[in-house]
């Protein structure tokens, strides 16, 4: 039996796309890690619904505990309360590569994460290949950073990814806000791909493109990283040693 691949698991659309290339490709173990962020409980129902579809079974990680013991010391209740949160699930992702003998790790850092924020950066990235080496034959893969988002909703499309049940906003809500950082950016991309969602798809569906309306409450921003834990030849994967 072939060694597993651990996929990191957020719910979003990329970590989706992500899981439907690993599936093709490798012996695949899905993990969500919730940390606390306020959308936790939407984002895990959208992976382990992802995961049934394919007939995996989903790890989930609690570490809600420490994500509050971060909130509880923040002046500004942040939506996603770790920072340099890919250190901690990519950290947290090779322990457990060691107990399943998991010789691989891919997380869904797409092309548009890379200069976003520090723990999706290609130094980052190769400076954390260059650790798990030295704890066992574990490579770290980022198949999709070769794409931007809208490149990887079509090739969500291409493999028969059902993105009407893929969860993207940071603010937990049933529906989409459609005003915070990643609805906005989930938005943009389904425009610059020619797709659509599906009508009351975010709360916001009367305004623009960018969900904004004369006196419309904005959601607040957090100052920190935004991508998803999470996110150049398309979709092949780059591996630890020669580079990321």
């Amino acid at each position: 039996m072939r060694a597993p691949t651990i996929v990191l698991m957020t719910g979003g659309a990329d970590s989706t796309t992500l899981l439907h290339v690993m599936h093709t490709r490798a012996r695949v173990v899905p993990v969500f890690v919730d940390y606390g962020q306020r959308a936790a409980h939407r984002e895990h129902e959208a992976a382990e619904r992802q995961c049934a579809a394919l007939g995996l079974s989903l790890r989930r990680f609690d570490m809600g505990g420490v994500g509050a013991a971060f909130r509880a010391e923040q002046q500004a209740k942040l939506h996603i309360p770790l920072p340099h949160r890919n250190l901690i699930v990519l950290s947290l992702a090779t322990s457990y590569a060691a107990q399943i003998e998991a010789t691989s790790i891919a997380i869904a850092v797409i092309r548009d994460d890379v200069d976003g924020y520090a723990s999706a950066s290609l130094g980052f990235l190769e400076a954390f290949r260059r650790l798990a080496s030295t704890l066992g034959a574990v490579t770290i893969d980022t198949p999709l950073i070769g794409l931007d988002k809208s490149a990887v909703l079509a090739e969500g499309v291409r493999l028969g990814v059902d993105f009407g049940h893929t969860y993207s906003c940071m603010l937990g809500y049933e529906r989409h806000c459609g005003r915070c950082p990643q609805c906005k950016k989930r938005r943009a991309a389904f425009i610059a791909a020619g797709m659509r969602e599906s009508p009351g798809f975010y709360l916001d569906d009367a305004r623009g493109p960018e969900g904004d309306a004369a006196g419309a409450e904005r959601a607040p921003e957090p100052p920190q990283e935004g991508g998803r834990a999470g996110d150049a030849t398309a979709c092949s994967p780059h591996r630890a040693a020669p580079h990321r």
